[in-house]
């Protein structure tokens, strides 16, 4: 009887799910599934967006995979950012979610200062760390200097060296941090306090509670942040296009970059499209895989 009650109880909520969700399907069917099924068809044409869609069958795939050194390089730059921005995303949030979970006066405060990042164009942001990473007068090779002249080293160049300029971006995008802290911080507070209380009764110190109790309870939103952070990561462009332009050397030339590149500046609509369907294969499997892993990663409490 309480296995019934459950399966009714869960029916119901994936009716509500649904329910909350129609308008934005419903926009979907209506706005958008034209425009997806015109990009599927026109992946497969020769166009210029002057004339009319010449069918080539599977020329621009060919092309884009056997004969178009940027269309690699540009994906090995997003894998190289995906990689190391995600994981590194995710400790900074949870890390910031930890220091602003203590009830102190004023964390409030702290909490929003954190959070306003979010709410600042990425525009203005990435013209703010313009300045900030700026080799001859900025505040952060200004900071550094003392680092500098202990070890004898020139100033680093930031976005204006291949080394260092992809490396330049990821920490610019932890900058916004605060939008998943937010995340961690709800659900870390929904966390049953006797769990903590059993813990010290049992002589737990902070980091064991930290680890045996907060993290594992975190997991939901933690993985939920690195689906989204996929998505996110392999869609890359705003800053890469203000900070560098794709610069030094093509080294901070993204996948969606040369997407864009190709349709606007080159009015290769066609193979701008192949390149959009190429990306959703590989945002999906990425994405397949980890809810794949869901179940043996993520604790989803007693489900009994």
């Amino acid at each position: 009887m309480k296995s019934l009650s459950m399966q009714k109880l869960k029916k119901q909520e994936n009716l509500m799910g649904y329910l909350f969700a129609s308008p934005w399907l419903l926009g979907l069917i209506v706005l958008g599934m034209f425009p997806i099924l015109a990009s599927f068809y026109i992946s497969f044409t020769n166009y210029d967006m002057l004339s009319f869609p010449r069918f080539i069958g599977f020329a621009n795939y060919r092309i884009l995979f056997t004969n178009d050194n940027l269309f690699w390089k540009s994906m090995g730059n997003t894998f190289y950012h995906v990689i190391i921005a995600i994981p590194l995303g995710i400790v900074v949030g949870v890390a910031l979610a930890l220091l602003l979970n203590n009830k102190i006066k004023g964390m409030s405060i702290y909490r929003t200062m954190f959070y306003l990042p979010n709410v600042v164009s990425v525009v203005a942001m990435s013209l703010l760390w313009l300045w900030l990473f700026n080799p001859n007068f900025g505040i952060v090779n200004e900071i550094l200097a003392p680092i500098y002249k202990l070890l004898d080293m020139e100033p680093l160049r930031w976005h204006q060296a291949v080394e260092t300029s992809k490396i330049t971006l990821i920490i610019m995008g932890l900058w916004s941090a605060g939008g998943s802290m937010v995340i961690y911080l709800a659900q870390m507070q929904d966390i049953p306090t006797t769990l903590y209380e059993s813990a010290e009764i049992d002589g737990a110190n902070w980091f064991k509670k930290t680890l045996y109790i907060t993290l594992p309870l975190m997991t939901p939103s933690i993985f939920f942040n690195f689906i989204m952070g996929i998505i996110g990561g392999f869609q890359v462009f705003t800053i890469a296009y203000i900070m560098t332009s794709g610069g030094p050397a093509q080294s901070t030339y993204y996948y969606a970059y040369y997407m864009f590149d190709k349709m606007i500046a080159d009015q290769q609509m066609g193979m701008a499209s192949a390149m959009a369907w190429i990306l959703l294969v590989i945002v999906l499997f990425f994405t397949v895989i980890a809810l794949r892993l869901n179940k043996y990663v993520v604790y989803l409490g007693d489900e009994s």
